[in-house]
């Protein structure tokens, strides 16, 4: 509302519209510089490699590799020496995600943690019957604070770790006590602990700006809440409980108990030279379309090679919500989607319908590369 004409004498009153434009324009160019700032340039790689680590999911030696454009997929970890004995172990499944990410990158390569999986008794399970060694490993992710993707940490490189990995978290949230609303009553999930993680060989970094890692990857930042997707989460957060009240946003610190937003939860992302953006959406609780386009926007790189990952399209998200998803993703038009953990068989159902050809179906122990021919 305008003042009225008498409430300043005239000169009084030019002065402080002056003043009140002039701090306005002030205002807006630092924060132009602040967003600038925080949009980092984002690098291309030759080729990027996911292997999966855990996912909810394990199937037998029975279905083919795939050789597609701009996508293989190895089943079974190729071909073992003659006479080799079947190990009496088998790969675990378990409501959980974790990914291992391999590029390269001008013959330089990167390898990127992407989650941790739900408990340290299958990552370590896995990681010996895969024959993986982390002793390179460069940087880890972590895409929120929920268990099903933080609780297997101390598997990977147990209470002897040799060196301090750099893992990126998009907020204090992300170390909040959480309560599941999964049960009647619902149970306490617990925290994320800062210190067990020190132990085990993580250093925290947070990161809620888009960061590029190792000059190869990049994360999202704080994912806005731009398309019809609401941020659908099925839990609520404690402040101040195992996280710093202080690290948390003012509407929140003050609060005993409030429902998740996701504020705090990143995707990975990678640009393939010749195919486009590989976006790992994790467990899409700010929606795997407003992950895509936050993942577009920062790149400048309007074409999806692939989506992967959980879009947690199941409660307390409608099936409507999930076939909308589907649309949208149509829209989009990746050329392959790769639903995981959390996704739900109502969205899976609905995109073998509308874009069967595009759907990858895989499973832990799986390994998929993405490069140009």
């Amino acid at each position: 509302m305008s003042p009225p004409p008498d409430a300043f004498p005239p000169d009084a009153f030019s002065i402080a519209r002056r003043a009140l434009l002039g701090a306005g324009i002030a205002g807006f160019a630092a924060a132009a510089v602040k967003s600038a700032a925080a949009t980092p340039s984002i690098p291309s790689v030759d080729s990027l490699e996911l292997q999966v680590l855990v996912d909810n999911a394990t199937f037998g030696p029975f279905l083919p590799d795939l050789d597609l454009p701009g996508l293989k997929l190895v089943r079974n970890g190729g071909h073992g020496p003659a006479g080799r004995v079947m190990s009496r172990r088998s790969l675990q499944a378990e409501f959980g995600l974790s990914l291992l990410a391999t590029s390269q990158r001008a013959g330089r390569t990167a390898r990127v943690l992407v989650d941790f999986g739900y408990s340290p008794e299958t990552v370590r399970n896995n990681l010996a019957l895969l024959g993986i060694d982390l002793s390179d490993l460069d940087t880890a992710v972590l895409s929120h604070g929920h268990l099903d993707h933080y609780g297997g940490f101390a598997g990977f490189f147990g209470a002897h770790a040799r060196r301090q990995i750099p893992l990126y978290v998009g907020g204090e949230e992300a170390f909040c006590e959480r309560l599941a609303l999964i049960g009647k009553p619902p149970p306490l999930m617990g925290a994320l602990d800062r210190a067990a993680l020190a132990r085990a060989g993580f250093a925290v970094r947070i990161a809620p700006d888009p960061e590029v890692i190792q000059g190869q990857a990049f994360t999202t930042g704080t994912i806005p809440l731009a398309s019809f997707e609401r941020a659908a989460i099925p839990t609520q957060m404690r402040p101040g409980k195992g996280c710093a009240a202080a690290g948390l946003g003012s509407a929140k610190r003050d609060l005993a108990q409030l429902p998740d937003d996701g504020e705090h939860e990143l995707a990975t992302c990678y640009a393939v030279k010749g195919l486009g953006l590989v976006v790992i959406a994790s467990c899409s609780h700010r929606g795997v379309i407003n992950s895509v386009r936050q993942a577009q926007k920062l790149s400048g790189i309007d074409k999806v090679h692939a989506v992967v990952g959980g879009f947690h399209l199941v409660r307390p998200r409608t099936e409507d919500e999930a076939r909308r998803t589907v649309a949208e993703l149509a829209a989009i038009d990746p050329a392959w989607i790769v639903p995981m953990h959390c996704t739900g068989e109502v969205f899976v159902q609905e995109a073998m319908r509308v874009m069967p050809a595009k759907i990858i179906r895989t499973y832990v122990g799986n390994r998929l590369t993405f490069a140009a021919a």
